[in-house]
């Protein structure tokens, strides 16, 4: 079992055990006789218990489940820099909180291809390979951090062409499948060097888009060091350092890909090209030997439901908690 909970159990926890303590002193202090003292304690206990349970939300393993299989092959190309926590995203939250959600909502959008994630700041590394495991991808997402402020260098569009070329010409020996690639940045060069053309990946690609976070306005990037809130500074000025997004690097590149721009400022905007994509595609239902994991927190949702209406009932019928 898996569970991908919605508020941490730092605060998760302790509401509840504040909501429990208040609740048994409540039903203890009632001139009821003893079994309905059990049974409301019984029924807050179980309460509480599902709404702990629910917060995880759960998911069990499924083996060898018949799953729908898109001849598609999505390859993300990630930008880790530091400069894409700046917090222009959404009303204030960092570009890397965006790509996330908006990689999240493509994984469930094109569930049933291959996925593969590599990300690159000073270096590129393929964090996951072509695979149908999605949650598999989903976990790698998880895995990358905000480097180093102190360590941090200039950046480059450039680092991650050889590892993204070794995965497009991996996919395109594959028959009668499509690559669609979605290379996510704001855009900035900061090492002096100059943008090398993306064409020659052209041929192994078939759809996809350059997906750009950020704002021409730019944001601060907090630093990732130290225990104190403070903000990344610019060396030549000793003030809070801004990034700004260069549209005109990520145009080119999606130029030289033959695939559409978009600046992303919530992940329903690539609802019309996740469409045109599953459009384009082929599907098979097939009985793969794999794992999946189905969320069961619906379930527990019901049975939460009917000991809430058992509780209002009881209140209503005999006028107490």
């Amino acid at each position: 079992m898996m569970t991908n909970p919605i508020l941490t159990n730092y605060i998760v926890i302790p509401v509840l055990a504040v909501l429990l303590v208040g609740l048994l002193v409540t039903v203890l202090r009632r001139r009821d006789k003893v079994w309905s003292k059990v049974l409301s304690i019984g029924r807050i206990i179980l309460i509480l218990g599902l709404a702990f349970l629910i917060n995880l939300r759960p998911s069990v393993k499924r083996y060898n489940a018949e799953i729908e299989l898109k001849n598609i092959d999505v390859l993300f190309v990630v930008d880790t820099t530091i400069s894409m926590w700046a917090e222009d995203y959404d009303g204030g939250k960092t570009r890397m909180e965006g790509v996330q959600a908006t990689c999240d909502y493509i994984l469930q959008e094109l569930a049933g291809s291959n996925f593969a994630l590599i990300r690159f700041d000073n270096r590129a590394q393929i964090l996951a390979p072509f695979t149908q495991d999605s949650r598999s991808v989903s976990d790698a997402f998880s895995t990358i951090k905000q480097p180093d402020s102190y360590y941090a260098r200039g950046s480059s569009l450039n680092t991650p062409m050889a590892e993204m070329k070794e995965l497009l010409i991996s996919s395109s020996k594959k028959e009668e499948r499509k690559t669609v690639v979605f290379f996510i940045s704001d855009g900035e060069i900061t090492d002096s060097s100059q943008l090398e053309s993306y064409a020659e990946m052209e041929q192994y690609v078939d759809g996809g888009a350059v997906l750009c976070f950020g704002t021409k306005e730019g944001g601060k990037m907090q630093a990732s060091s130290g225990y104190s809130r403070r903000y990344v500074q610019d060396p030549e000025t000793g003030e809070d350092a801004i990034s700004k997004i260069d549209e005109t690097n990520l145009e080119k590149i999606a130029k030289d890909l033959q695939v559409e721009y978009m600046n992303v400022h919530s992940p329903e905007e690539v609802g019309a090209l996740m469409d045109a994509i599953k459009t384009g595609s082929s599907i098979r239902m097939e009985e793969a030997e794999m794992v999946t994991y189905e969320d069961i927190t619906w379930i527990l949702g019901i049975v939460g439901a009917a000991l809430l209406i058992w509780e209002v009932i009881s209140v209503v019928l005999q006028r107490k908690l």
